[in-house]
């Protein structure tokens, strides 16, 4: 059965079964129900809904579930004749809307536009109905002026729906956008960490490119050596090279996000929830349950967002994957000292063994190691939220651990953050 067929099907049940539930008003067997609004709001959902075969499957089913229902009640089927006009108004009313659907379409009037003239083919529809079963009486003012007044308020109802249909859309497309802007969020904020690392590295590069110059130097006076000078001047000329192609490869990211970085900032409690929602999908990926609790009385706002950031997703990512078991629990803590402005980050993990303790903040300590692949994570993380915390904000960090618990302790100047926008 093809999509279009269900879809006719399904659509005409549902009116079926709504117009069920109606009322008489005006003449005997003259039943009014809100059913036929679901011809429109089903028009307005898919632009591919089979508008005219659903009108005649609901004309069909009504009559003939209004026919069934009244045999039931009198064990007759005298009613046929007083109820098969009804055919008449859902098989006028499809008609009617598929035809201005049509120059709607092509008119792009606006919905205010299209109300008027689906109010139009409700009013119409009814008196073609009405006419058949009563002949010139259709035309009696008290007739007429109900009928019209049935077509106002079913075109009200159909507006409603279609009102409240808009801002359900809206909604999820806010949800949506706000969802991939934290995403984009968290994407820069790493960016911006590399980039951090990168420019921490050239230092790096610059000292191996010397000490490969100055091998050259050494190797060249000795004529035995020519053959090792030669490669010691290439083993320069390449790191050179890397240097040039790594400086461009940093200068253009730090172009990218330099505009971005440049943009106004978030508040502490903002950025830590945000990191949160990050790090419980992480910990679901993992299959592990994160359970993360933030107390900053301080809405402290900051426009080094993307640094803390840094700081804090490194923090929750290494105690997200310090876990050995299925529960991540940890704990964010902010408060004033004086001065000063205290981070705390608690977490219930194994902990860091004492012998250890000294030197996480190394470069290239890890004490993440897959036993099985001999693979090491690079263990640039904590490094770079030190260097983040005292160079960047001035502060510093330490670390308390023990068996079920590891805290990071920073302390940060209060005059870090923007004094006019703390509360």
């Amino acid at each position: 059965m093809k999509r279009t067929t269900k879809m006719a099907l399904f659509c005409s049940l549902l009116i079926i079964l709504a117009a069920q539930f109606s009322v008489n008003v005006f003449f005997a067997d003259f039943e009014i129900s809100i059913a036929v609004v679901l011809l429109p709001v089903f028009l307005s959902v898919s632009d591919r809904f089979p508008l005219l075969p659903t009108a005649f499957l609901s004309a069909a089913g009504v009559f003939l579930m209004r026919l069934f229902l009244s045999w039931l009640r009198g064990g007759s089927l005298d009613a046929a004749r007083t109820l098969s006009p009804e055919i008449l108004f859902y098989v006028c009313y499809g008609i009617l809307l598929f035809a201005a659907n049509r120059i709607y379409r092509k008119k792009d009037f606006d919905l205010r536009s299209f109300l008027v003239i689906l109010a139009l083919i409700d009013y119409v529809s009814n008196l073609t109905e009405l006419f058949v079963r009563e002949g010139t009486r259709a035309f009696d003012l008290s007739a007429q002026a109900g009928i019209f007044l049935v077509a106002v308020l079913r075109t009200l109802l159909v507006w409603c729906i279609l009102t409240a249909m808009e801002q359900y859309r809206m909604f999820l497309l806010r949800r949506e956008h706000e969802k991939r802007y934290q995403e984009l969020l968290l994407l820069i904020s790493r960016l911006n960490g590399e980039v951090l690392w990168m420019d921490k590295n050239t230092a790096l590069i610059e000292k191996t490119m010397s000490t490969a110059y100055r091998l050259y130097d050494q190797l060249k006076a000795d004529p035995s050596q020519e053959a090792a000078a030669r490669s010691a001047l290439a083993v320069a000329g390449d790191v050179h090279e890397i240097k040039k192609e790594y400086f461009l490869i940093m200068r253009g990211i730090s172009e990218v996000l330099d505009q971005e970085l440049k943009s106004s900032g978030m508040y502490m409690d903002e950025i830590l929830h945000l990191l949160k929602g990050a790090l419980t999908r992480l910990g679901k990926e993992k299959g592990k349950e994160v359970v993360c609790s933030i107390h900053c009385p301080h809405r402290l706002y900051t426009t080094s967002h993307y640094a803390w950031m840094s700081v804090f997703r490194n923090l929750f990512t290494n105690a997200l994957e310090a876990e050995t078991g299925r529960l991540v629990q940890i704990e964010v803590t902010q408060k004033f000292a004086g001065e000063t402005c205290i981070f705390r980050v608690t977490d219930h993990g194994p902990g860091i063994p004492a012998e250890s303790q000294e030197e996480i903040f190394q470069p290239g300590f890890s004490t993440k190691i897959n036993y099985e692949t001999g693979e090491i994570s690079r263990g640039l993380g904590l490094n770079l939220v030190q260097n983040l915390v005292e160079e960047q904000f001035h502060g510093q960090i330490r670390v308390s651990s023990r068996p079920g618990e590891t805290t990071f302790t920073i302390q940060i100047p209060k005059t870090e953050f923007t004094e006019e926008r703390m509360i």
